[in-house]
């Protein structure tokens, strides 16, 4: 009867051993599920926000057309030299072939920026004043900073560690933000520890930006 005893005393005890492995396999495993999550948020985050900051750049790029395209002592020599067509008309024609093979609107039109806008800086030097005055303009960073940093805090990443770049390389907007992460712990095996996790993200290249500066 001694040796039962023993046994049901050994069983326990190893039952007690499997559920704390257990119960500390499991904590494991939550916190590289949630290291995951984490990771995956901030990434969104900060994709979204090097988007956001991209449609900055493309609505001043647009807002520059309409003002020349607009004041006829600046666009009439051009509109001569290109047959009585606006810079708008030759980006929507581009537009509506690219459309045509398929591209999406968004992406057509940065195609469009992208082979038309160098071309005809070069042409006409009243464009190029234009569209290096918007680009130049000492607001321009303000607005592409918040557009960034309103997009990061939506999604829940950190905006006070947001970083935005606008590369002199590649000519994209390139953001890098964090998230805090914290760690699940069962209290005794794990301790518990929090820690930040930093992902970067890049809008589409804008080529034809670096004929601003």
């Amino acid at each position: 009867m001694k040796y039962l005893k023993n046994e049901r005393g050994n069983s326990a005890f190893y039952l007690i051993w499997i559920l704390g492995i257990s119960a500390v396999i499991f904590v494991i495993v939550v916190n590289i599920t949630k290291v995951y999550l984490v990771k995956e948020q901030t990434a969104t985050a900060t994709q979204q926000a090097a988007f956001a900051g991209t449609i900055v750049l493309l609505e001043t790029t647009q807002e520059g057309i309409e003002d020349f395209d607009s004041d006829l002592t600046k666009s009439a020599a051009q509109k001569v030299l290109d047959g009585g067509k606006t810079i708008q008309d030759q980006i929507d024609e581009k537009v509506e072939e690219l459309m045509g093979q398929g591209e999406d609107l968004q992406l057509a039109y940065i195609k469009a920026y992208n082979s038309i806008i160098p071309e005809k800086m070069n042409k006409h030097p009243q464009f190029k004043s234009v569209m290096k005055d918007k680009f130049s303009d000492s607001g321009l960073s303000g607005r592409l900073y918040h557009a960034v940093q309103s997009t990061i805090e939506a999604n829940k990443a950190n905006h006070a560690s947001v970083e935005v770049v606008l590369s002199n390389s590649t000519w994209r907007v390139e953001v890098k933000a964090d998230s805090d992460f914290e760690t699940v712990t069962d209290g005794t095996y794990l301790k518990s520890f929090s820690s930040k996790i930093p992902q970067k993200g890049y809008g589409p290249s804008l080529d034809y930006v670096k004929f601003m500066y």
